[in-house]
């Protein structure tokens, strides 16, 4: 604490100006004003400045560039040298750069339909040698589409934007908008493509805007042009192309490609044209498997549809590295393409070690994972992913108990082929899915000295996607056999034991169980990777039921049935429930430095039937690196309870229904360090009120006044690949407190009580 406060003071008392030269000034800041609020609150406007203020941690502390001014004159001293790469230099004040941005902020005005547009702008000095520049815009009027007129020099062109009229962006009354026109431009130029005309570009479609003097009416006009005009004046129309062949190159394992010095063998068997290394005896990739992911066939029209299709399918392979597309003219024809499409391959197989630290609610301890992939396994780009995992924690504060350890180990092996596997479906149909069909099996054994717990698992699901922007999952099994083959003796002497309620919480999660899951969900994001656009989002919706075609078949079939009255199928209880979760994450991009990032998400599940309350992998909790942050993992709720025994607390603070809700400011410091700062709100709740979880049930009328807050910081490495995340969080509202000064720290805060750290990878949402 004395360390960092010294640190600030530090940074503090280093002068910004240290490196302004005499006579010039730090930009402080750019401010733009406007007659018409709309634009002077449009980003895009201050964002066309060719200066920008230093960058400030949090849009308050500019501490990279007092980093920068703590280097010392010579600059090729290791110390100075660092220091300088960390922070950032001071921004001087060019007037040159000032008039031109006034330039482009004119140019951008008109481009929107505001002709008549003036920009110009001021500084203002202070004491310090710091300067605010000050741009102001006077708009002017908008200039208004009046009338629309069409010229197309091609007949048949002409037939394919009037009966594609009605998605045209341009109608009387729109603004003169350079973007819309462009736009317009661009969806011609695409819906052309689509037709065959393969040279047809952006250069023949031009827009003429006629205006009045006087008059803010303005009568446009497009003039889509034919190829060429002879000079008598004779129109030459667009010639649509057809695709002649189409090759398929693969390469070998470092990336080469047949015919450049390669040995080069061609596989025609599957009806398509496969051109792969010789030495390699026969190619990697079935021709059926690359005909189904590819949309481009001999003797169809040239289409810009079907390339996207084909690249975006081709993604799919897991062995596939990246994939181009090229098309050459054939010669002696003026109408032919000859389609060549080249794969490049990834190693067949990649070995993965992941290690990783834990910490439960204080209890450290660390966890490790092998796993082996083959991308290849039956020369289709089936993946087979086996996963070997081991975790160790050490347990604190179990009295009673011989062992204080925790111990995990788990195999996983999954199964991936890039195709619908189902009887008797189309090729076109299987071309135009582009889906997953994944098979899993799994098994983890979890030793703790109060018990011994084996998880037996089989899934088999599909994946599919109508775009880049969504996503859908469908389970159609996921079997999950739970077995508790050892409870020790004190466990279940002084805890099972002590339950009569056959409908107890506790006695129903130390039971073998059967889960049998269905489930859907369902993805939709507009945020691209690298993308700067100033808002994005995304959103999650799944929903899964257990156990209703086993319960059905129950009392037909005369299932057993256990002490508690529960059917058992095979000897073992099934559960049976209906579970709903969503979530929504939005993205605000505030600069180039800063992002404000919000997050809300609720579940719901009901057991039911076969059921009295969830099984425990099924539960909500709350607490931890991705929830509430001012609780350890599985430390708050449900609603007011408040747990006392460690032993058994993580089965009994946890429920049926969460509610979540996160705002974070992230901001970028220096080199690969982030910084956020954040709240969280939450909490659990159980549907039924049972004895173990006093004070957890929810209620409409009570709710609101249960939903846990907390405050802190955090510090994230991000290298691309991995981001390391330290989260520090402080309760500020906590709905367990007995009395008021517990219930809110925020007044009465306690470093002891009420703080909590997480060590986590990756973001929290």
């Amino acid at each position: 604490m004395f360390l960092g406060l010294t640190t600030m003071l530090w940074l503090a008392s280093c002068s910004v100006y240290k490196y302004v030269p005499q006579g010039e000034y730090l930009l402080n800041k750019i401010e733009v004003t406007s007659t018409d609020k709309e634009i002077a609150d449009a980003p895009k406007y201050r964002n066309l400045s060719y200066q920008m203020p230093n960058s400030r941690w949090f849009g308050l502390f500019r501490f990279p560039l007092r980093l920068y001014s703590l280097s010392g004159a010579d600059g090729e001293k290791r110390i100075n040298s660092m220091l300088r790469r960390a922070g950032e230099p001071p921004v001087v004040y060019d007037p040159l750069l000032s008039e031109a941005t006034s330039v482009d902020m004119r140019r951008s005005l008109m481009n929107s339909g505001y002709l008549n547009a003036r920009v110009t702008y001021s500084t203002r000095n202070s004491r310090r040698p710091k300067t605010t520049v000050r741009y102001e815009l006077d708009p002017g009027k908008m200039f208004v589409v009046d009338t629309i007129r069409i010229t197309v020099q091609d007949s048949a062109i002409e037939r394919i934007i009037n009966d594609n009229i009605d998605k045209s962006l341009l109608v009387s009354g729109m603004n003169l908008d350079a973007d819309v026109l462009n736009d317009e431009r661009n969806r011609i130029v695409e819906l052309v493509h689509k037709y065959g005309y393969y040279r047809f570009n952006r250069d023949f479609v031009s827009f003429v805007a006629d205006t009045v003097r006087g008059s803010e009416k303005v009568g446009l006009r497009m003039i889509v042009a034919a190829e060429s005009t002879d000079e008598d004046g004779r129109v030459h129309p667009h010639r649509q192309f057809t695709i002649s062949s189409v090759d398929y190159y693969l390469s070998d394992k470092s990336g080469n490609l047949p015919g450049n010095g390669l040995q080069a063998a061609r596989d025609s068997s599957g009806g398509i044209s496969l051109v792969y290394p010789g030495q390699d005896g026969k190619p990697y990739l079935r021709s059926k498997i690359v005909d189904n992911h590819s949309f481009i066939r001999s003797g169809m029209m040239y289409n810009s549809d079907s390339i996207s299709k084909t690249y975006s399918s081709l993604s799919r392979l897991g062995i596939l590295k990246y994939s181009n597309i090229r098309f050459d003219e054939v010669p002696g024809s003026d109408n032919e393409l000859a389609a060549s499409v080249s794969m490049m391959r990834l190693p067949k197989h990649s070995v993965a070690l992941e290690v990783e630290g834990t910490n439960t609610a204080g209890d450290l301890g660390a966890a490790a994972s092998l796993s082996l992939t083959d991308r290849n396994l039956f020369r289709g780009s089936e993946q087979l992913t086996i996963k070997l995992r081991g975790a160790y924690e050490s347990i604190s504060n179990l009295p009673g108990y011989s062992g204080d350890t925790y111990l995990e180990y788990g195999l996983e092996a999954n199964l991936d082929f890039p195709e619908f596997l189902i009887p008797f479906m189309s090729q076109e149909l299987q071309r135009r899915s582009q889906a997953t069909s994944r098979f899993s099996a799994k098994i983890n054994a979890q030793r703790r000295p109060e018990f011994q717990k084996t998880i037996f698992s089989a899934g088999w699901s599909y994946i599919w996607g109508d775009s880049w922007q969504k996503s859908h999952r469908l389970d159609v099994v996921d079997l999950n056999y739970l077995v508790v083959p050892w409870i020790s003796d004190h466990f279940r002497s002084e805890y099972l034991d002590q339950i009569t309620s056959a409908k107890s919480i506790l006695k129903y999660n130390y039971e073998d169980l059967l889960i049998t899951k269905l489930g859907y969900t369902y993805y939709y994001s507009n945020a691209r990777i690298n993308s700067t656009a100033p808002f994005q989002y995304t959103f999650r919706v799944g929903v899964e039921t257990s156990g209703n075609m086993l319960n059905l078949l129950s009392e037909p079939l005369g299932f057993e049935q256990n002490e508690s009255g529960q059917y058992k199928f095979l000897g073992v209880a099934f559960a049976q429930y209906v579970k709903q979760d969503f979530a929504f994450t939005a993205n605000w991009r505030m600069d180039r430095m800063n992002n404000l990032v919000a997050h809300v998400e609720w579940g719901i599940a009901v057991p039911y039937g076969n059921s009295t309350s969830l099984p425990f992998e099924k539960r909500y909790f709350a607490g931890g690196a991705n929830s509430v942050r001012g609780w350890a993992v599985r430390e708050l709720g449900p609603g007011t309870y408040k747990g006392d025994d460690r032993t058994i607390d993580y089965i009994k603070q946890s429920g049926d229904i969460k509610l979540g809700a996160s705002l974070e400011y992230r901001s970028k410091l220096f080199w690969k360090v982030n910084g956020a700062a954040f709240v969280d709100a939450g909490n659990i709740w159980t549907i039924r009120d049972y004895t173990e979880q006093p004070g957890g049930v929810f209620g409409f009328d009570t709710f609101y006044k249960q939903i846990a807050v907390s405050y802190g910081l955090g510090i994230r490495f991000d290298f691309g690949f991995l981001v390391l995340r330290l989260d520090g969080g402080m309760k500020a509202y906590n709905p367990s407190g007995k009395t008021l000064y517990k219930r809110l720290p925020l007044v009465h805060p306690s470093m002891d009580r009420d703080f909590a750290f997480h060590l986590a990878v990756g973001y929290p949402f």
